[in-house]
């Protein structure tokens, strides 16, 4: 690669690593899974050369691969026959620990939540995207994006309610019951 091919590669990686590490951190709740991801969706990147139109479509396909990229994870035989975050003891969880989660405990609820209603509230909330906006990047209607966002403000509003108890888990099966079982 020439110098200005290097420069040229590494200006996303500079623009969105930061954002697709904390999109890939709340979906994977490991610093070294998010890492690989980030890194995953810079070498996909660096093979296909994509042409994007704008900075917000260049940004909107990094954050799609990311997402794409945990969701193929989280489907492998390997993801499923390791030890999940939630079951990792207190005393390990300093590990995990971010700047901006310390401070922040219902983001920490927004990673418990399944997938489709995580990384909607996530994009919305953390990261200032717009219904509109998240519909494009997620590639679903802006209904389903508004759906999925007032049903996992629904179950944030139980877990923090009432925690983890038998309330909370008949609610989140009731959610998902009325409709709400492709979220996951």
């Amino acid at each position: 690669m020439l110098r200005n091919e290097e420069k040229e590669a590494e200006a996303p990686f500079a623009k969105y690593k930061d954002i697709l590490y904390r999109i890939a951190f709340s979906n994977m709740k490991s610093k070294a899974d998010a890492e690989d991801v980030v890194q995953e969706a810079f070498c996909r990147y660096l093979k296909s050369r994509p042409v994007f139109d704008s900075e917000n479509h260049e940004k909107a396909w990094f954050i799609r691969v990311v997402i794409n990229i945990c969701y193929d994870i989280q489907k492998s035989a390997w993801f499923s026959k390791t030890v999940a975050f939630d079951e990792v003891p207190e005393r390990e969880m300093k590990h995990f620990k971010l700047p901006f989660m310390e401070e922040d405990e219902t983001l920490w609820h927004v990673m418990e939540l399944p997938v489709g209603y995580r990384n909607p509230l996530y994009l919305f909330y953390y990261e200032d995207y717009s219904i509109k906006e998240i519909a494009r990047i997620m590639e679903l209607e802006e209904g389903t994006v508004k759906t999925r966002l007032r049903r996992g403000r629904e179950l944030i509003k139980e877990r923090i309610l009432y925690g983890t108890e038998k309330k909370s888990r008949d609610f989140t099966e009731k959610v998902l019951k009325e409709g709400g079982k492709d979220a996951y």
